[in-house]
């Protein structure tokens, strides 16, 4: 990369590759984290100087790295001795600001990691610099898989490092970010890509600390090309606003947490498990060209049962070409079958030499992206199942255990000891489908760059007039279209705009704009001149004026709104509207800072493009829609802006309801 490094974010590598380490404290006893430490870089035979001042003493010479071994009630008192002398402190110790006592401080430039971490590991430099018991197995320091993990919990990140081993995927590097006093687990994770370029890098938080970092190492990453595979604890929905809410209730925090990764090519995983086999697959094979997947097997009902688990993770599984099957069936027997699941039948998936022929074919057709071949752990070679292998080839054992296949994965063949696994692994190296960022395999714009300015601020405001009617008002002067209207106060005033608009119109009572109208009992439809003094009467009997709106036929209802996040700063929202939006599941929701540009392509994709043709140019006027009502809570502070529905009218989207909620 020739970028100019981002000084928010420092340099690591005197973290992960330390020419001097200092480990200060808990050596006296055997089974103090000092002397715990030492062992580790002993046995992994680090080869920087180790020094063990008394942490009385502080330190008499600069050193890369000091370990803080020592209780947290003279943690401070110690990190005060070797402020300036260490560039980054590693403090072990829990019991500060997270449990209400005094944050630490430096002052003289050293930078903490911690407290409450259990330190880092960096295969490649042999730096166990980690007093955790779980990396007693790894001071052989294998590595070369590319593949390295910041989790901001210390004891799951060094488990899912072993779990990784027992797969044979040995991570190049870990760093437990803990309490995080300097150093988040985004911007560490940033660091690790600039100082240690991985190929694959992991993730594990516990919650979104700060989403503008999380977004920055998201299209730092996407701009370097590397995939980011992250186990995120905390998603849950979203609470509504003050008002009941269309727009609260279609963008929980989990659709647009998901939205955000996957506009960046990034991917959300449920488990530990998925953890390590996206960074398996990542690692050992990369991306594919696409997601289609062609599979192999012996057995009928291992195929039908692959093709399910496939198509679970958004995989692919085409029929296969009437060429492709007839070069297939040469090589089969009669009773084979090769429309996809390419079933071999139980008696030739035995053989190597006819196995090797199908798959060569079926892989060198164009016709898949991926291979899952259901055979023997033994089949790697004749599969073509081997570290990057184009395109990308599984061989899936039936009920085995990872320790069958972990000499297997660490000779270089991809070999998965079960049928779930494979499918996951595979399914980790499909290409995303969605990309804002600018770097290998996903054109776009970086949506960090800095926005054009906005257009000027529309008449009103919320303080001014909270009602309805004001609502109106507010969006019609953010650019979006809105169907004509009036207010009125009299029966008679009622029947006047009637004539104007031309029947048959809606009546609105003009309540609070944090009132839902409809749930409230304050709305009217296809009121004709026969029936409006009657309607008119009834709503005006409760003194809330009324607003007479032109009822348009709309081809098509969609829905735009915009919340304020806690978290996430504006979300926006659109999709299929009407009364019940949240019922539809057709909607996009995502981070505003992601842009328009980004939001028309997936409301395309996910509303449009359906029916090439029919809608063109829909997405782009929804989205359009959406990023006015971004500007218009931008300018007035509001925590809600939505419209629903939004009515097609003559291929033109016309706001048919409008709430803007404080």
């Amino acid at each position: 990369m020739t970028d100019q490094p981002d000084p928010q974010v420092p340099d690591l590598r005197p973290l992960l590759s330390p020419a001097t380490v200092a480990v200060i404290g808990g050596t006296s006893r055997e089974t103090g984290l000092g002397a715990r430490t030492l062992r580790h870089l002993r046995a992994a035979r680090f080869g920087g100087e180790v020094l063990t001042p008394d942490p009385r003493d502080g330190l008499d010479r600069d050193v890369d790295v000091a370990l803080l071994c020592v209780p947290a009630a003279a943690a401070q008192e110690v990190l005060d001795r070797i402020d300036g002398r260490a560039t980054f402190a590693v403090v072990f110790a829990s019991g500060f600001e997270e449990t209400g006592g005094s944050p630490l401080t430096t002052t003289k430039g050293t930078i903490v990691l911690g407290p409450n971490t259990v330190g880092l590991y960096h295969a490649p430099d042999r730096a166990l610099l980690t007093f955790a018991q779980a990396f007693d197995s790894l001071v052989d320091c294998r590595h070369g898989s590319g593949a390295f993990l910041v989790s901001q919990s210390g004891a799951f990140g060094a488990r899912v490092v072993t779990a990784a081993a027992r797969y044979g995927l040995h991570l190049d590097g870990f760093i437990g970010s803990g309490n995080e006093v300097h150093l988040d687990a985004c911007t560490l994770a940033r660091g690790v890509l600039a100082a240690a370029e991985p190929r694959v890098l992991l993730l594990y938080l516990e919650g979104i600390r700060d989403a503008g970092a999380l977004q920055a190492l998201l299209a730092d990453a996407g701009r370097r090309g590397v995939p980011v595979v992250c186990l995120l604890g905390g998603l849950s929905a979203a609470g509504a606003t003050a008002a009941a809410s269309h727009t609260a209730a279609v963008s929980t925090d989990t659709a647009v947490t998901r939205e955000l990764f996957e506009a960046y090519g990034a991917t959300l995983v449920g488990s530990d498990r998925e953890l390590v086999l996206a960074g398996l697959g990542l690692s050992l094979m990369g991306r594919a060209a696409g997601r289609r997947t062609g599979i192999v097997t012996g057995s009928g009902g291992a195929g039908v049962v692959a093709a399910d688990l496939l198509s679970s993770v958004g995989l692919e599984v085409p029929v296969l070409g009437s060429d492709l099957q007839e070069r297939l069936m040469a090589h089969l027997p009669d009773i084979a079958s090769a429309r996809n699941p390419v079933d071999v039948t139980a008696q030739t998936i035995g053989d190597d030499a006819t196995l090797e022929k199908v798959c060569t074919a079926l892989r060198e057709s164009g016709e898949v992206d991926l291979v899952v071949v259901i055979g023997r752990e033994n089949q790697a070679a004749a599969a073509g199942a081997h570290a990057g292998a184009a395109p990308p080839t599984v061989v899936a054992t039936l009920d085995r255990e990872p320790a069958v296949v972990r000499p297997r994965i660490e000779a270089g063949e991809v070999v998965l000891p079960d049928l779930d696994s494979a499918c996951r692994v595979l399914a980790s190296c499909a290409p995303p489908r969605w990309s804002v960022t600018a770097g290998p395999g996903s054109p776009g714009s970086d949506p960090t760059a800095p926005e054009s300015p906005r257009p000027p601020a529309g008449p009103g405001s919320l303080d001014s007039d909270p009602t309805a009617s004001g609502s109106l008002r507010l969006v019609a002067g953010a650019g979006v279209e809105v169907a004509g209207w009036g207010a009125a106060t009299t029966v008679a005033e009622v029947l006047a705009h009637g004539e104007d608009l031309g029947w048959p119109v809606v009546l609105k009572s003009d309540v609070a704009a944090g009132v839902h109208k409809a749930r409230a009992g304050g709305v009217r439809l296809d009121v004709t001149a026969a029936t409006a003094r009657e309607v008119a009467t009834e709503l005006l009997a409760s003194g809330v004026p009324l607003i007479v709106a032109r009822q348009l036929r709309a081809s098509m209802e969609l829905f735009a709104g915009v919340r304020r996040d806690p978290q996430w700063g504006l979300v926006v929202s659109a999709g299929l509207g009407g009364a019940h939006v949240e019922l539809l599941d057709r909607t996009v929701a995502m981070p505003a800072t992601l842009g328009a540009g980004h939001f028309t392509r997936r409301l395309a994709a996910e509303l449009f493009d359906r029916v090439p043709g029919r809608y063109d140019g829909l997405a782009a006027e929804l989205a359009a829609a959406a990023f006015a009502l971004a500007d218009l809570a931008d300018r007035t502070g509001a925590a809600l802006v939505e419209c629903n529905p939004l009515g097609v009218v003559d291929g033109r989207i016309v706001a048919l309801d409008a709430r803007v909620v404080r």
